[in-house]
């Protein structure tokens, strides 16, 4: 049996993995608010439970030591402690993205939402990226031994206007929050910001969600700049990796959004680089809409260390 953990700026889950017919299997979840008291959650979690592995998704960068310190949350990941609050010989500790991008090859299809796009070419790269208390962003790839992905920090790249209206409410966000990346629009507290910006007063990501859905202006202009921005930031990160074998959207907030989220919009904005068009129509995009994505990415990891 293998724990696994995630832990996000806002919420941590743990959870037991184990093969079930070919296939990964979580049991035991269990869900709290992201507090720095993580070993504590850990040891109690596994207290009586015989483990194989752990494995542990922090949604940060990975320190030198192997340690991550989480960039929206006063919390680390130390591999060593992790592993002796688990009773297990060594921890696995990685990227939250880096993890879900792992799980991309063993999520089950029926979770996987086609957003557009052609069919994707076995073999090239993809990348998987995803708004939540932060944004996301991996590349994965096959390589010596099978797939790889790549942990990085693309979220925290420059977020930059392309037209008029962009323009206009970029300059607002950049008076008001200096420079901007694009975590700073394309999360749950980016959401918050870009309303503040187009509405001239403060609401909540979900209060921003039900008024968009009720139709009010404001918050209907919110998403629809959210949304051309994460297609754009998309469409450079497909270029950047030459991501012929998809681009995954993942995280917190497109899943919540799903029926509702403007997929002609996000395609168009996703394909307007021009002289690579075509070569961007092309490649599809996929709304990962498993619970847990990074767990079963988790599981992959420690089962390869055991």
């Amino acid at each position: 049996m293998i724990l696994v953990c995630d832990v996000g700026g806002t919420r941590t889950r743990l959870a037991l993995a184990a093969l079930a017919n070919g296939s990964w299997a979580l049991s035991a979840l269990e869900e709290t608010r992201t507090t720095p008291d993580v070993l504590a959650k850990v040891a109690r979690f596994s207290a009586g439970r015989k483990l194989t592995a752990a494995a542990f998704g922090g949604a940060g960068p990975v320190n030198a030591d192997g340690c991550i310190d989480l960039t929206n949350a006063g919390v680390c990941l130390d591999p060593a402690a992790l592993a002796t609050a688990a009773g297990v010989a060594s921890a696995v500790v990685v990227n939250d993205f880096r993890a879900i991008a792992e799980a991309v090859p063993h999520l089950p299809q029926a979770s996987l939402v086609p957003c557009g796009g052609s069919t994707a070419i076995a073999g090239e790269p993809v990348v998987v990226l995803g708004p939540g208390t932060g944004l996301g962003v991996t590349i994965g790839a096959m390589g010596p031994g099978g797939w790889h992905a790549l942990q990085g920090e693309g979220g925290h790249t420059d977020l930059a206007p392309v037209d008029d209206e962009e323009l206009e409410i970029w300059q607002r966000l950049r008076g008001a929050h200096g420079r901007l990346s694009a975590e700073s629009v394309l999360s749950g507290p980016g959401l918050e910001r870009l309303y503040v910006a187009i509405a001239g007063q403060a609401l909540a990501a979900p209060d921003i969600d039900a008024a968009a859905w009720r139709g009010e202006p404001a918050a209907a202009r919110a998403h629809a700049l959210f949304t051309r921005w994460l297609g754009r930031v998309a469409g450079n990160l497909a270029l950047i990796a030459g991501a012929r074998g998809g681009v995954y959207l993942a995280g917190g907030i497109l899943p919540r959004w799903r029926a509702r989220f403007d997929v002609a919009a996000f395609r168009r904005a996703f394909e307007d680089k021009a002289p690579y068009n075509a070569w961007l129509a092309a490649i599809p995009t996929t709304l990962v809409m498993h619970p847990h994505p990074g767990l079963i990415g988790l599981a992959v990891l420690a089962a390869g260390r055991v």
